[in-house]
């Protein structure tokens, strides 16, 4: 049996010679070269003109990444003599003067901002906000003013209040529905232009025309810039706007890929890369469309050996150190759920990772899902580490935020963690932006945060202390605050070598030379050709407030997809379905498609290899060293079904891990439910009236679901409501039945015994063991027999089905087998929620196996056979048959899925 898979690498191993090459793997007439040495050609022609030297012309790009391509596009032009600058807007004002925002300025720091925006809103939302509506408003408005940001730094100091004015009245809500929108509008319009900004300083005498340039040339790229635009109207003559794209015709290197899915675009996507690295052909431009294309592709080509650059940058919170710190923070909530408080101690610290996995085990057999309960529960409360609750506990009260940033750095120190974090690239940059230096937070202290109060003022101000009475804030506000601000922050890992491979967004190809490209994700939902505007503004306020419309969003975006089809060596690679649903290519990808005058179908470059398969013979382990000391019914169930699974779950005594945040099951029903009925008939009073039994069952019902934590305040949640609404039917069934039953049997029938009784006995040399769910007694002429009843919530057939083949049915015989009387009787009860009561067929109904002698005669004859093979060292074989396999927690390991047809 032969299988063919695709080898996403290739032919051959990646040449290691290549991954050094910048650019010189780039052809020296690529387009992006042509562009810009018309642009040169052009400034050339106006420094002629205007007779201003090279080193007083300024030069505006509309990114940082193309700085260093203009300055290499000016040397090939004009290697001797002097060179213009070449700056972004934010670059220039940086080396004119530097900013430090004050209090209320909107920075661009969202540890800052969000502060900011929190304490605006306090100011102008009168009454008390739901912590929920008020978080969603914080966003809403930092969305808002960092949309605004641009336009408002694109007007002069002096006159931006007045610009802010004007467009008051476009803001203005109406309709009544619109309320809120408005308000936060006209908050962000206040807040903008209230603002200072790092690039004030260029509409400053330092920034005027003749200060330190006679000449600004602006090149603009597919959509205007504010701020630059408003400079070149400032300069008036001495600014010069020029354009870096032109239309231009696409590549004849173009290759179309249709892929499956997902996971058959990324591989194939990594593959064009791998292929063009091969080839030389370094850096390669890897497109980001998709961000979570994109991941995955990153993986497989760090995986290869490729040095990636990611341009885009990684969300900060998405780092292992982030996710260190969060770990803190959650385990210190007092509702933190078990879990998050291992996840905590499993990042490694101050404990060893022996006693985590020790406490680890005690939890997922207790079950206790939340942490605060452990404390309580009689096995937990010892196992918890040394400390732990001390460090957690000093992570709950309320502090201002300055102090809290204090108390967390000494959260990870106390961890072992805060050396391995300044000393990771991630974990310096994570420092920084959460203020955790030393001294560092007291930037923050003068920012008001009222809108994060988890005390009303008076509170605090009563205890003698006004300065903390406008400042604490509580855990879970802190946490909020702290997932905010690692979100909003951007990682690029530092590369030690030149990268074979760019990540960036497909507007940043603008200007930019690379040997190939690979643009994955160009499907009707990954690339839009009419991208979603963002903000809740309408097209009446966009069109006042200056911010770009619809039709200038996607034309800029057909320019950078015009742009991207005038790359050498273009890979373009769309998938049919995503996660079920079909796709369709992008509208501009179809026009592609479409055109039959040239056929771009690219070739797979991922190579088929036929592989031998391989399978499992079926397994025959001997394990006669191994005998368990005893043996109950549910473990010789196991040997009767499958002897491997007897091998795997008794003899090696493999289990299956529980899950502690698994919600309640039938399996919690069923001990409940045995657990009530043991308390009403140990309790119960003989001729005990119906009303009494339905108050002592009610009142067993609630106690022993509270002591199990079962109830919707407990540790089941609201898991176990379909349960509690169920009860009343199965408890007027049970009670139903049981008058029956009383009144039937009469004085000389059956009585209750005893309830949850553990018993043992002997079947020649081994050990029988079991508890039964009840014992009655019924008197005969030889004395008083037992009558073994065994409680079944199952579906009513499968319990009639047990009874039908007396000696293929293990439990009710296995339980006679421990009664040491030659004379007994034994049913199932089948307890079932239904409220109908037809024929024989009632809620509660006993099934009893009138056969139960002989079936325990038969049992125990077949039980001592089968333990003495074992015993003996016959093979315990893998049946790998029947409806056992199906639920069969041994079946990874047996391997069933991977034996051979024979």
């Amino acid at each position: 049996m032969t299988t063919a898979s695709k080898n996403p690498f290739g032919d051959g191993p990646i040449d290691a010679s290549t991954l050094a090459m910048d650019t010189g793997g780039v052809r020296d007439r690529h387009v992006s070269h042509l562009r810009w040495d018309a642009l040169v050609a052009l400034v050339a022609q106006q420094l002629a003109e205007r007779g201003v030297p090279a080193n007083r012309v300024l030069i505006l790009v509309p990114y940082a990444q193309l700085m260093d391509t203009g300055r290499r596009a000016w040397a090939r032009a004009h290697p001797n003599g002097f060179a213009p600058r070449l700056e972004s807007s934010r670059n220039w004002a940086s080396t004119l003067q530097p900013h430090v925002p004050s209090a209320n300025d909107l920075s661009g720091d969202m540890a800052r901002d969000s502060l900011v925006a929190s304490s605006l809103l306090g100011q102008v939302v009168r009454g008390t906000v739901e912590s929920a509506l008020r978080a969603v408003m914080v966003s809403r408005l930092l969305q808002a003013a960092r949309q605004l940001g641009p336009l408002a730094a694109a007007q002069a100091p002096e006159q931006r209040l007045a610009w802010a004015e004007g467009l008051r009245p476009v803001i203005a809500p109406t309709q009544q529905a619109l309320h809120w929108e408005a308000l936060l509008a006209s908050v962000a319009l206040a807040w903008v232009s209230t603002s200072a900004y790092a690039t004030d300083v260029l509409w400053s005498p330092l920034g005027d025309p003749g200060a330190e340039f006679d000449l600004l040339v602006v090149v603009q790229g597919f959509q205007q810039d504010p701020l630059a635009t408003a400079l070149a109207r400032r300069w008036g003559e001495r600014a010069v706007v020029l354009d870096l794209h032109e239309p231009v015709t696409a590549s004849e290197e173009m290759a179309l890929h249709a892929c499956a899915d997902a996971e058959d675009e990324a591989l194939r996507s990594a593959a064009c890369v791998i292929a063009h690295a091969n080839a030389g052909r370094v850096p390669v431009a890897l497109v980001a469309n998709d961000r979570l294309l994109t991941r995955r592709v990153s993986a497989v080509l760090h995986g290869a050996g490729l040095a990636v650059r990611d341009e885009t940058g990684w969300k900060l919170s998405t780092t292992q150190v982030a996710a260190r710190l969060m770990s803190l923070l959650r385990a210190a909530d007092p509702r933190a759920r078990t879990d998050e408080v291992l996840d905590f101690l499993k990042q490694g610290g101050i404990w060893p990772e022996h006693q985590v996995a020790a406490l680890e085990q005690q939890l997922r057999q207790t079950g206790v899902s939340q942490w605060h309960a452990v404390g309580s529960h009689p096995l937990l409360a010892s196992c918890r580490p040394a400390g732990l609750s001390e460090l957690l506990s000093g992570l709950q009260a309320p502090r201002p935020l300055v102090v809290w940033l204090a108390d967390v750095r000494r959260a990870l120190q106390t961890c072992g963690w805060w050396d391995a974090l300044v000393d990771d690239a991630a974990g310096a940059q994570l420092v920084q932006v959460l203020r955790l230096a030393d001294g560092a937070a007291h930037e923050l202290a003068a920012l008001s945060d009222t809108g994060l109060e988890d005390e009303p003022p008076h509170t605090a101000a009563r205890q003698g202390d006004a300065a903390r009475s406008a400042a604490r804030m509580g855990l879970s506000a802190l946490t909020a605050w702290v997932r905010e601000v690692l979100e909003a922050a951007s990682f690029t890992a530092p590369t030690e070598q030149p990268p074979a491979v760019v990540i960036l967004p497909m507007a940043q190809m603008l200007g930019r030379a690379f040997a190939a490209t690979v643009a994955p994700g160009c499907d009707e939902r990954h690339l839009p050709t009419s991208p979603d505007l963002p903000g809740q503004w309408t097209l009446e306020q966009r069109e006042a407030l200056g911010l770009p419309s619809r039709e200038t969003v996607a034309g800029a975006a057909r320019q950078a997809w015009c742009a991207l089809l005038a790359q050498p060596a273009l890979d373009l690679l769309w998938r049919a379905q995503d996660n079920g649903e079909d796709l369709l290519p992008n509208a501009w990808l179809q026009s592609l498609l479409a055109d039959e005058t040239a056929d771009r179908r690219g070739a797979d470059p991922r190579t088929v290899r036929t592989l031998l398969s391989q399978p499992s013979a079926k397994p025959t382990p001997s394990a006669p060293d191994l005998m368990p000391q005893a043996l109950s019914a549910s473990a010789y169930q196991d040997l009767r079904d499958c002897p491997y699974r007897f091998f795997a779950m008794r003899q090696l005594r493999l289990q299956p891990t529980d899950e502690i945040e698994a919600e309640p099951d039938k399996r919690d029903m069923g001990i409940w439910l045995h657990a009530v009925l043991k308390g009403f008939h140990e309790q119960r009073a003989p001729a005990s009236e119906r009303a009494s039994d339905l108050a002592l069952l009610d009142q067993l019902a609630d106690s022993v679901a509270q002591s199990m934590g079962l109830h919707a305040q407990g540790q089941g949640g609201a898991g176990f409501l379909p349960f509690q609404a169920a009860w009343p039917a199965m408890r007027d069934g049970y009670l139903a039945w049981l008058a029956g039953f009383e009144a039937r049997e009469g004085q000389a029938g059956p009585r209750f015994s005893l309830a949850e009784q553990a018993m043992s006995a002997l079947a020649g040399p081994y050990k029988l063991v079991g508890k039964l769910d009840r014992i009655d007694l019924q008197d005969s002429p030889e004395g008083a027999i037992p009558f073994v009843i065994d409680y079944k919530t199952e579906p009513r057939k499968t319990t009639l089905d047990r009874v039908k083949q007396p000696l293929e049915d293990t439990q009710i015989a296995f339980y006679a087998a421990l009664q040491p009387q030659e004379t007994l009787r034994a049913a199932y009860l089948s307890i079932s929620e239904s409220r109908e009561a037809k024929g024989p067929d009632t809620p509660t109904r006993l099934v009893e196996q009138t056969q139960v002698l002989l079936a325990r005669e038969h049992l125990l004859q077949g039980l001592v056979h089968d333990l003495d093979r074992v015993r003996a060292g016959h093979t315990m074989p893998a049946l790998g048959e029947g409806r056992v396999c199906e639920f069969c927690a041994a079946r990874g390991l047996c391997r069933k899925d991977f034996w051979s047809a024979a």
